[in-house]
């Protein structure tokens, strides 16, 4: 794993970059535009680490072991978020239009007012973290026994905190799985309302005269594809660690390279079905969404080969398709057997591409409805891969492993006996 000194240095580099260039008249709506990205990016991430957790603990899944302690991790972040929100409301300006020309969405003002918009998502992203750590506590708190004894300093204070009053560890694992497993379904239906309102947000309304029933879906899903992805490729990474060593097995790395194969199928469902309707229906407030992002090549007037290679060239239609690639293409090609889903090598590149997909997909889902397809034909500068995009990038990354780190180094798990036994 990185050092945590490399990652604060990249949390530190990244943001101390970011408000300097968000400080500049000529840079600050590129600048909020990736910190946008990266917020909706590695939030919704972070949460769907604890969906994964969750789900696993509702089907009743044994066979998760380690898998479900490194999920648990990524929740490490979910707290974080609600300073980054802060961050995203006061780039506002920069952001969304409809707050200094509230007459764009005259028919809408009821939904999209500052005030109303700025509670709504505080309240959301607040009730996620209260349950997220309420979760995380009651998940992590049977497997502290041993450390209790021995931990010191701030360590050891903590640890003592998080399990006062203890019962031993036979009764701390009886009433956390009771516990957990009720807590799990409430921050599941939790993460459906909450995301899908940050989805419709801080994405549609961005584009507010273009609606979707079904984005808020695909975007909560997506999240939790997402977070598929990274426990997918944290658990190829770390399989020789001293943590893990022996734990990440071939069947569970099978295990994790089904969920990738068919979540990613799932989430090529949920647009293809959102596209269909859009394409056949071929009203003018929902294709613009689209043909900002696809071009015209994929509207319902132009669905012909002739001219066809011509209209990838039109702004923005090679990122989408390749963050469509990233997303679906490869894993579904390249999971489709058995053997490439326990090959570490081959399951851990597919896990990383689907990440950059994701993050390429916030990118699409923003930047067109900021920077139009006709400002980039006349010049404006617009790239998922500029320094600007890059840096803000970096800066959450380091922020993001740096949480996973330390949470995971204050609070070691243990595996229980029904994992190791599992795992054997």
């Amino acid at each position: 794993m990185i050092p945590a000194t490399v990652l604060a240095g990249l949390a530190v580099i990244g943001f101390g970059s970011f408000v300097i260039w968000a400080g500049s008249d000529e840079s600050s709506g590129r600048a909020y535009r990736a910190f946008l990205q990266n917020f909706l990016l590695w939030s919704a991430l972070a949460q769907g680490g604890l969906m994964l957790s969750a789900g696993i603990r509702l089907t009743n899944g044994r066979w998760a072991g380690p898998v479900h302690r490194i999920a648990d991790c990524l929740g490490a972040f979910v707290p974080v978020s609600i300073l980054l929100y802060l961050v995203v409301w006061a780039g506002r300006y920069e952001i969304f239009d409809w707050i200094q020309h509230p007459e764009h969405v005259e028919s809408k003002r009821w939904w999209y007012r500052e005030g109303f918009m700025f509670t709504r998502d505080m309240i959301a992203l607040c009730w996620m973290a209260f349950l997220s750590c309420w979760y995380l506590y009651m998940s992590v708190r049977p497997m502290l026994g041993a450390a209790r004894e021995s931990a010191t300093g701030v360590r050891g204070r903590l640890i003592q905190a998080w399990t006062s009053g203890w019962r031993g560890e036979a009764a701390e694992r009886l009433s956390a799985d009771r516990r957990c497993r009720k807590l799990a379904a409430i921050l599941a239906l939790s993460y459906a309302f909450a995301y899908s309102t940050l989805g419709v947000d801080l994405i549609m309304g961005l584009a507010p005269h273009w609606v979707s029933t079904m984005f808020p879906a695909y975007y909560a899903w997506g999240g939790f594809l997402s977070a598929v992805s990274m426990t997918t490729l944290l658990a190829v990474l770390l399989r020789n660690g001293p943590d893990l060593r022996g734990e990440i097995t071939e069947s569970r790395r099978h295990d994790l390279g089904k969920m990738v194969f068919a979540f990613s199928i799932f989430w090529m469902y949920l647009f293809w079905s959102q596209y269909l309707v859009i394409w056949y229906g071929n009203i003018p407030e929902e294709t613009g969404f689209i043909a900002a992002r696809l071009g015209s090549q994929f509207l319902q007037d132009t669905w012909y080969m002739e001219g066809f290679w011509e209209r990838l060239n039109e702004p923005y239609v090679k990122l989408t398709l390749t963050t469509w690639i990233l997303c679906w293409v490869v894993p579904f090609w390249v999971l489709l057997g058995q053997k490439p889903k326990k090959m570490p090598a081959i399951l851990g590149t597919v896990a990383l591409l689907s990440v950059i997909g994701f993050w390429m997909e916030r990118y699409i889902l923003i930047t067109p409805s900021l920077v139009s397809p006709e400002a980039v034909q006349a010049g404006a500068p617009v790239t998922p891969f500029g320094i600007i995009e890059l840096m803000v990038t970096a800066g959450f990354v380091g922020l993001f492993f740096l949480c996973f780190l330390l949470f995971a180094k204050v609070f070691p798990g243990a595996l229980p006996p029904a994992s190791r036994s599992a795992a054997a």
